[in-house]
C-alpha cells in the first residue's frame, strides 16, 4: 500500500471544502502528526452517488482502494431523505466497511444536519468570505433571530449562508465555502462530525509526545 488515507465524500461541494482544508497545514489544525495527503489522489466523490448511495454502497465505491490505501474515511450529510439519526448511519457505514476489507482501518463521520454547519463561526474570516459589511455578522443574525444568543450555530445553517451569499453577491457558493475552510480556526469547533474526523486522524497519526 502506497497511500496513507483515502477520503470518500458525498458530493462535489463537500469535496471542494475538504480539498481546501487539506491544502492548508491541516495537521496543525487537527493536532495530529503530519502525513502525506494529496487531495487529487486521496479525496474523491462518486458523481453517480450522493449521501444515500454513499451510506448504502460505500464499501463498493471504496473497493478499488483496498490495496492502495491503508485507511479510509467516509463523510456525508445526515439530511438525505430518511432523516435517520447521524450516529445510527455512522455505525452502519463503519460496519459495512469493517466487514468488507477495511476492518480496523476505517471511520465515518455524518454531518448533522449538513455540510454548512461546519462552516459557521463568529469569525472575521467567515465575514470576509461572505463579503459582509458593517458591524458584527454574529450580532446581526442574533438580532433578527437567525442565530440566537447562546446557540453554537444558526438555526438553519444552509439557508442562512446561501441567503447571505446571494444578498452580498459573494460569489459561487462552492468557492465561498472553500475560502472559509482554508481560513477558519478549528479550535472552537463543537460539531460532533468534525470531532469524529479529528479523533480518527489523531488515533491513526498520533502527534509526537501523545
Amino acid at each position: 500500500m502506497s497511500r496513507e488515507l483515502v477520503i470518500l465524500v458525498a458530493d462535489g461541494t463537500m469535496r471542494a471544502v475538504f480539498t481546501a482544508f487539506f491544502e492548508r497545514q491541516f495537521h496543525h489544525a487537527l493536532m495530529c502528526a503530519p502525513f502525506e495527503f494529496n487531495p487529487r489522489l486521496d479525496l474523491f466523490n462518486n458523481p453517480l452517488e450522493k449521501d444515500g448511495g454513499v451510506h448504502l454502497r460505500c464499501h463498493e465505491i471504496l473497493r478499488s482502494y483496498l490495496n492502495t490505501h491503508r485507511r479510509a474515511l467516509v463523510v456525508l450529510d445526515q439530511q438525505f431523505g430518511g432523516e435517520r439519526p447521524a450516529e445510527e448511519v455512522r455505525v452502519e457505514i463503519e460496519q459495512r466497511l469493517n466487514t468488507n476489507g477495511w476492518a480496523g482501518r476505517a471511520a465515518a463521520a455524518v454531518i448533522e444536519p449538513e455540510l454548512e454547519v461546519l462552516l459557521w463561526q463568529d469569525n472575521v474570516n467567515v465575514e470576509r468570505a461572505l463579503r459582509h459589511q458593517g458591524g458584527s455578522l454574529r450580532r446581526l443574525l442574533a438580532t433578527d433571530g437567525r442565530w440566537p444568543e447562546g446557540a453554537p450555530k444558526p438555526l438553519a445553517p444552509k439557508d442562512v449562508i446561501q441567503t447571505l451569499i446571494r444578498t452580498n453577491r459573494a460569489g459561487v457558493p462552492m468557492v465561498v465555502y472553500s475560502q472559509i475552510a482554508m481560513a477558519v480556526s478549528t479550535a472552537g469547533c463543537v460539531d460532533p462530525a468534525f470531532h469524529r474526523v479529528r479523533d480518527a486522524l489523531r488515533a491513526w497519526f498520533p502527534a509526537e509526545g501523545t
